[in-house]
């Protein structure tokens, strides 16, 4: 009589050892619900941002790449820009360099133009076609415009991590997330603590918490919690990994987990 036990362990066992060996590609089991998957190339980055244009990066050697789509290559953004942090809308990138400046270096790669400079700016947001921009400089959050920097929405918090989305700015301190105006700093119920990294675009809003967790917030201002990325690899058994960053472009959410590795959400089973 066949031995179905068996021949299940046998199964599970080959496709772990399918996995580890294809150390240079995605790879993953099924999975019902939303999930993430590794992206081809193997790169290993500091930094990850979104925007209309696709997913940009820095990588360990501070250079910028760009990740145009899921399958892909990253590419070079180009050779002399190594900025602190990047945001990305359809004007190009934007960065602020290790000199506090900020910068716009334009969608086809060229040269770039100093905005504003801004003391200890430790993020950067802007809405899609960069029509508004945003930093944290001091914990508080600044507008940068063509004349400077004025003082932007939430003034009572010390914020630490921003995204515009939903037509607004949304912000997040120790205790929570906000969506700030110029009038008011009203905040989301429920919201998880210590949100360290918010990304946006359109109708997406995402948010990685300082345990590794990632959010997602629902069109009636839910939070979803996501699944931890989950990675493959020659020499170990399968594990989740805290995310560390979070990005969304036009077509997908993307995560960089501790060790620098990028995934991109799945909703697939």
């Amino acid at each position: 009589m066949w031995n179905w036990t068996s021949f299940g362990r046998r199964c599970g066992l080959l496709t772990f050892a399918l996995c580890a060996s294809m150390s240079s590609v995605a790879c993953r089991v099924r999975s019902n619900g939303p999930h993430w998957i590794e992206t081809h190339g193997g790169a290993a980055v500091q930094q990850i941002a979104g925007g209309p244009l696709g997913l940009l990066a820095i990588g360990t050697n501070g250079l910028v790449y760009s990740y145009p789509e899921f399958g892909s290559l990253w590419h070079e953004w180009n050779g002399h820009l190594r900025p602190r942090i990047i945001a990305g809308s359809r004007a190009g990138l934007h960065y602020v360099d290790e000199d506090g400046r900020v910068g716009q270096a334009g969608r086809w790669r060229g040269g770039s133009a100093t905005r504003v400079q801004a003391p200890n700016v430790t993020a950067l947001a802007t809405d899609g076609d960069a029509h508004s921009i945003y930093a944290i400089s001091d914990g508080h959050v600044m507008q940068l415009l063509g004349t400077g920097a004025a003082p932007g929405p939430c003034p009572q918090i010390r914020a630490v991590s921003i995204a515009v989305a939903r037509g607004a700015l949304w912000v997040s301190d120790v205790g929570g997330v906000y969506v700030g105006t110029d009038a008011t700093c009203d905040p989301i119920a429920d919201s998880p603590p210590n949100v360290t990294r918010l990304a946006g675009l359109d109708d997406r809003i995402f948010a990685v918490n300082g345990a590794g967790d990632i959010y997602r917030l629902s069109a009636v201002k839910q939070w979803q919690r996501l699944p931890r990325p989950l990675k493959f690899r020659p020499d170990r058994m399968p594990a989740t990994h805290p995310a560390r960053d979070i990005a969304v472009t036009g077509t997908a959410a993307w995560v960089k987990d501790d060790e620098g590795t990028v995934f991109v959400l799945s909703e697939s089973g």
